[in-house]
């Protein structure tokens, strides 16, 4: 039986051909793990990092009012417009923009005042108070410096007390005249309450 030596050899072959294996399943192992570390990298890139932080809200979804809303971010006008005047031409720069005023719905109020004075002081801050905006709207504010009117009446009477307010008809004519002790300036309710009943028709 000695031609038994192809057996041999084919178990050399066998040998050989399990010893070849080897390496197929080394690269089948080396397969699978960059699949499973390209799986990890896409889902990764995939994720937020904030999964539970979702889209920012737009500006427009906001309610009114909100931080961040148009409403918020635009300020407010001022209660009521100011205007100047040329106090040297009183009288006819008043008609004049009384005649605009009416073009655009509004009616004059005179404030006759100084820097010196205090009590115009808490007027000023009655004009700037948001509560107010109702009684003032639709109207334009002038403020007028006593010191530098030229000597003689103003608007036709004399001004014994500052400050004075003048409420102007349409065509820039005084209607009322508003001052001393109707004027309560030591109370901001009471100032209030005298510029809504001097105000309102």
């Amino acid at each position: 039986m000695a031609g038994q030596r192809p057996v041999r050899a084919s178990g050399h072959r066998i040998a050989d051909l399990a010893g070849s294996a080897r390496p197929s399943r080394v690269c089948g192992g080396a397969h699978r793990m960059l699949l499973l570390a390209l799986s990890l990298a896409l889902t990764a890139a995939g994720s937020p990092s904030r999964p539970d932080a979702g889209p920012p809200p737009r500006v427009e979804e906001l309610p009114p009012g909100a931080p961040g809303s148009p409403e918020a971010i635009a300020p407010r006008p001022p209660p009521i417009r100011r205007v100047s005047v040329d106090p040297r031409r009183l009288a006819p720069e008043l008609r004049a923009l009384a005649e605009e005023a009416s073009r655009s719905g509004a009616r004059l109020l005179v404030e006759l005042g100084a820097s010196w004075c205090e009590p115009c002081r808490a007027l000023d801050a009655a004009f700037a108070r948001e509560s107010n905006r109702a009684v003032l709207a639709g109207w334009w504010l002038v403020e007028v410096d006593v010191d530098a009117l030229p000597p003689g009446p103003v608007l036709g009477r004399p001004t014994h007390t500052v400050p004075a307010l003048v409420r102007l008809d349409r065509s820039g004519r005084p209607a009322a005249w508003l001052q001393g002790a109707a004027l309560p300036i030591d109370s901001a309710v009471r100032l209030d309450e005298a510029l809504r009943a001097f105000l309102l028709p």
